[in-house]
């Protein structure tokens, strides 16, 4: 795959070099800026990704773990309070919801979690969209390609995607109090 998408990357530029007839030297003055932006957004994934490895060494599993054993506790809030918090911490959903999903697994043991396990999913999923900021790269990219600032990019994208993690938390809960084992 590597391979491909480096043939496709030699491709397309030698295709835009002839149709725009430009030289390497011209060419290399087009590439700079996206492959600056590029390395910024790929620099803050790495990092997250090695943030949510560290959190996941820390034993963050356990504590939850001994929290929830310890009274009732709402499982589906639960899961989208770890996948916040994750995702608040350390910037990335992709991490948050691999970290949230793995810590919850750990707590459900034998009697499971009351509720099917499409909520807790479905909490995870919204926990983990909850507030991009700046260490995340996915705000980078909105930011970066929509041209907006970075305080635009606060008020509209990370605005947006509260919004969509709270009223996703309160559809979950709502559904979960319904039909807490999907019975269609």
């Amino acid at each position: 795959k590597n391979v491909a998408l480096l043939l496709g990357a030699i491709i397309a530029l030698a295709v835009y070099a002839r149709q725009q007839r430009v030289g390497l030297r011209q060419l290399g003055g087009v590439l700079g800026p996206p492959l600056e932006t590029a390395g910024v957004i790929i620099l803050i994934t790495a990092a997250g990704g090695a943030y949510g490895a560290m959190i996941k060494n820390a034993g963050v599993g356990d504590s939850v773990r001994a929290l929830a054993d310890g009274g009732a506790v709402s499982y589906v809030l639960l899961a989208w309070l770890l996948a916040a918090v994750v995702r608040v911490a350390q910037g990335s959903a992709t991490v948050a919801m691999i970290t949230a999903s793995s810590i919850m697994l750990s707590i459900a043991g034998p009697t499971g979690f009351g509720v099917h396990i499409f909520y807790i999913y479905v909490a995870v999923g919204y926990g983990a969209t909850i507030l991009s900021w700046m260490n995340d790269s996915g705000f980078w990219v909105i930011g970066r390609l929509g041209g907006l600032t970075e305080g635009e990019t606060l008020r509209s994208w990370t605005v947006l995607l509260t919004v969509i993690s709270v009223v996703g938390l309160v559809q979950a809960l709502i559904a979960s109090a319904i039909w807490p084992n999907l019975w269609f």
